[in-house]
């Protein structure tokens, strides 16, 4: 029989393509979250941690412009960078996402099916590009390059369009093998168990695997390592389907000591051989002898015998006399793709090797020039006088760029685009994606430059701006506003990996490819104001299910902001399956902060919680005097700061609130069991009478509480952010509550024309020129915001959000960017310049003040029911108060409809209702019965429309 192998590995191609498509569409939510929570929604949350955005998006982490991630989902990425520039002969550096490049986050959709960039090219929007990416259909978008003159001048333009393909890493070892022989991965374990639990057991960095090392050495990118103690055990499944009765077990290692390591094998749990496997630098081979092996699935394990570290691989089961067939070497990287004729005008068509995709672009300008440029970064080899302009005789032929050959760009490039004065100047291009080259060519087809479809295709889009709704008020906030939706929506990148996969993920700015735990919470209250299913999927990234290695997605600050997300889309929505799906991964959360699974942060016996063991940084606040002093004189061990264990007594409230509603009696117990214990404690040994504020705690070398750590001259060190606290968790005495506020709002303390600042100005260890000591941010504003709502004091509550927008307005209409921070003595903004995360709470603040449609409340208000009139011009809801410490009242803000003037009734009793202007209103809730009591709240426009 003749075997016609070509067709047979061309079919097996395509079922493998297959699978890979089918494991790609459960491997991230469902898009239709970004649109409705149907019954069912959190199905698609289950066994992931990706988003569902499009495969098309703004996810380089090199250069501005639009990605595609392929459907296999392997970390490769393929680029377009869309570079407008002047037509000069001097050096035009690409928008690099790494640095200050001359662009702009400009305006974007919750779903990235639209986006833009402005560049500014005469600063300040004297000339100036602004470049579009519009969605045509899953797998095409619209390129959009519109160039504005406003100047007395003509101008001439350029536009450049790059195209690439990007690895995760920069060598790739190959395995040369039978094709019916399996390499299995290392990272593809069944179970790793520790015979010693460290405290990051259950608690892996950057939601790793246990064990796992990122290693390009390693023909699957990344490395298992065991052997730290004796008894580690590793599980795998593998499979005979050769029908073998006997043969080897091939493992690939290295070793991580200096030291042989020794390791017992077990197959379907028979008694297990032991081998040595000798010290080796680099990556080695080590076969094992199996006899009487069962067809079908086997278990492998392997137990690790003495401390000594090895690093590995993978396996292979095969026949010993097979061995001299396997090989691992370094496989060469070809990022020049291969070209595929099209018989269209203006176009090319690739197929890379690594991508099962084909892609194509079709550009608009019929003399634009070909080039491929040989360097892993276009600035340095278009920086050749020669480069700058183009050709004088234009040729079918590509012109070849050479550079440091790391690297390889298809390059379009457009000149002279020609803007008369106070005029514009679009100029388009399409690219394309699809499972074959004929599919790309048939769409490439389709397209069209007509100024009739481009216009439809814009028109389909809607941003995030078009669907606000804004009182007369706020209406000077809007661009500010739109600037940091944008920047917020479009600070995603791709590939990050954690948890063995490759995925999407929000950032606080490109130039960080990472998660960040603390950042990624108020990324996540942000997108709260922007689409609940971007904030729903954040929250979803942090968390774990009890099934998985680590109890929530830790880097950096192990701040629980994840916390108050949680709450905050319980608040917008009130949805039961959402509560039942994410509480027991918030109560995992908040249990390993809490002391369980190996964790490090119950080792004092004040019962104040540490967290240096996760992290440095207990704040967020990488250079908080107390902070830095405690590292600089090595007391981590000895001493608590004060905000862990205040931030971890307002969690448990926040999950007793839901524990409560969903009936978990039980739970509601433990929750108020701990409140009490941490607010004792906090009361005990953290406040300090003569600051006023609660300090940081130092204990014994028993791990006993024995005083405040303080300044040389004998002050309290923790005079600033951490010191105050304990009054977001509610804790404190009326006279604590008293003393907190003052120096939150004293402009000789915390309070500046800026807002609130991270030390107090009196502190001797305060300094005018620090990162976070004397610069103004706005995550914890955020937490005191609602705290003065829970503390029924509205005024200060909205003095706080109203300075912050009015700062961030000042900053952003002035430079175009969205800053970190902002200096107590300028207001300048400073810091990394397209910055969400931490920032993203001007988006809370603007919504609450100026559109219409939301209610804010304090962390002790619990919404069963509510819901806003049609045209936003009235409120009916049902509350639980949760109140502490004999409190039985807080304060709502509503923001309605500026056209009416409004009356409220309060449990069918009128109630007065503040008007601080047309449209924002603030109500005094004061509750006559027990806490916990259940209140209807009723706003209706009065008579009169004003």
């Amino acid at each position: 029989m003749v075997i016609n192998n070509k067709k047979k590995y061309k079919h097996l191609a395509l079922a493998v393509v297959m699978l890979t498509v089918l494991s790609n569409l459960v491997a991230q939510p469902a898009p239709t979250i970004y649109t409705t929570w149907a019954p069912g929604f959190t199905h698609a949350l289950q066994h992931t941690h990706d988003m569902a955005l499009p495969a098309w998006g703004p996810y380089s982490t090199k250069f501005n412009g639009i990605s595609h991630v392929p459907i296999k989902n392997d970390g490769i990425r393929f680029d377009v960078i869309v570079q407008p520039s002047l037509y000069f002969r001097n050096v035009t550096p690409l928008a690099s996402t790494q640095r200050e490049s001359g662009y702009h986050p400009w305006d974007a959709s919750a779903d990235l099916s639209y986006f833009a960039y402005r560049f500014q090219l005469e600063w300040k929007d004297q000339v100036y590009c602004d470049v579009s990416f519009s969605k045509v259909d899953e797998n095409s978008r619209l390129i959009r390059a519109a160039y504005v003159n406003n100047t007395n001048r003509p101008r001439s333009m350029a536009l450049n369009i790059f195209t690439s393909i990007q690895h995760p890493y920069q060598k790739r070892v190959a395995i040369v093998k039978p094709h019916d022989i399996k390499f299995y991965q290392a990272s593809d374990y069944l179970d790793f168990t520790d015979s010693i639990k460290a405290f990051n057991y259950n608690l892996v960095y950057d939601g790793q695997l246990r064990g796992q090392i990122k290693d390009e050495n390693a023909a699957s990118k990344s490395a298992i390592v065991a052997g730290k103690n004796p008894g580690e055990k590793l599980s795998y499944r593998l499979k005979n389907d050769r029908n073998m009765r006997q043969g080897v077990i091939l493992i690939r290692y290295r070793s991580v000591d200096n030291d042989d390591a020794q390791l017992s094998i077990a197959i379907n749990n028979n008694t297990g051989m032991t081998a040595t496997l000798p010290y080796t630098k680099d990556y080695s081979l080590v076969s094992i002898a199996v006899a009487a092996i069962p067809n079908g699935a086997l278990n492998l394990k392997l137990k690790t015998l003495k401390k000594a570290k090895i690093a590995f691989d993978g396996f292979m089961l095969l026949h010993e006399d097979e061995i001299s067939s396997i090989k691992f070497q370094e496989a060469s990287i070809n990022r020049i793709p291969k070209e595929i004729e099209s018989g269209l005008k203006n176009s090319a068509v690739f197929k890379y090797d690594d991508i099962p995709e084909y892609y194509g672009i079709l550009w608009e300008d019929s003399l634009a020039d070909r080039r491929t440029l040989f360097d892993d970064s276009p600035d340095k080899a278009l920086a050749h006088f020669n480069h700058l302009v183009k050709k004088e005789h234009r040729s079918s032929n590509k012109s070849r760029i050479g550079g440091n050959n790391k690297g390889y760009f298809e390059n379009i490039f457009s000149a002279p685009i020609n803007v008369a004065p106070r005029q514009q100047t679009n100029r388009y291009a399409y690219v394309v994606s699809g499972s074959s080259a004929k599919d790309v060519i048939n769409r490439l087809k389709t397209l069209s430059f007509d100024e009739h479809t481009i216009d439809d295709i814009a028109k389909r889009q809607q941003t995030i701006s078009d669907n606000w709704t804004v009182n007369k008020a706020g209406e000077p906030y809007i661009f500010s506003q739109r600037l940091m939706a944008a920047t917020t929506l479009t600070n995603v990148n791709y590939p990050t990996f954690a948890g063995n996969n490759y995925m999407k993920h929000t950032t606080p700015g490109k130039r960080w490819s990472a998660f960040y735990t603390w950042d990624a919470g108020f990324i996540g209250l942000g997108y709260c104001t922007l689409n609940l299913g971007r904030a729903l999927e954040s929250l979803n990234a942090y968390t774990m299910d009890v099934t998985e290695q680590s109890a929530f997605l830790e880097h950096g600050t192990p701040l629980p902001v994840q916390a108050y997300l949680f709450n905050a889309l319980w608040n917008a929505t009130q949805n039961e399956e959402y509560l039942r799906y994410f509480y027991p991964r918030l109560k995992r959360y908040y249990e390993f902060l809490n002391g369980a699974e190996s964790s490090p942060t119950r080792n004092l016996k004040s019962n104040l919680l540490q967290t240096w063991d996760i992290f440095y940084n207990s704040g967020g606040w990488d250079d908080y005097s107390p902070q830095v002093y405690m590292h600089r004189h090595k007391l981590a061990r000895s001493t608590a700061a004060t905000v862990n264990t205040a931030h971890q007594i307002r969690f448990a409230k926040l999950l007793k609130m839901a524990a409560t509603y969903l009936g978990y009696r039980q739970d509601v117990e433990n929750y108020t069991k701990d409140i009490q214990l941490y607010s004792k404690s906090l009361q005990e040994f953290s406040w300090d009478e003569a600051s006023g504020y609660f300090g940081y705690v130092k204990h014994n070398g028993k791990g006993e509480p024995n005083g405040i750590l303080r300044d040389d001259s004998g002050v309290n060190f923790n005079m600033g952010l951490d010191g105050v606290s304990p009054l977001i968790a509610g804790i404190c005495t009326p006279e604590q509550k008293s003393r907190l506020i003052e120096h939150i709002f004293s402009k000789a303390n915390l309070w500046t024309d800026q807002g609130i600042t991270a030390i107090d100005q009196s502190a001797s260890y305060y300094n005018k020129d620090g990162y976070w000591n004397g610069r103004v941010w706005m995550p914890h504003q955020w937490f005191i915001w609602k705290t003065m709502l829970d503390l029924n004091e509205p005024e200060k509550a909205i003095q706080i959000a109203q300075t912050a927008l009015d700062v961030w307005k000042r900053e952003t209409e002035a430079t175009y960017n969205c800053w970190e921070n902002f200096s107590v003595e300028t207001g300048n903004g400073g810091g990394w310049h397209q910055f969400g995360a931490l920032s993203s709470p001007v988006l809370n603040w603007f919504s609450a003040l100026y559109r219409p449609g939301n209610v804010t409340h304090g962390f002790n208000v619990w919404p069963v029911m509510q819901k806003f009139y049609p045209e936003n011009n009235g409120f009916d809801g049902q509350f639980r108060l949760f109140a502490d410490q004999g409190e039985h009242s807080s304060s709502l803000l509503f923001c309605l409809n500026d056209a009416y003037d409004y009356q409220a009734t309060l449990n069918g009793k009128s109630v007065p209702l503040n008007k601080v202007l047309d449209g924002l209103y603030t109500i005094k809730i004061v509750l006559e019965k027990k806490h916990n009591e259940i209140f209807n709240l009723e706003i209706k426009p009065q008579e009169t429309i004003i």
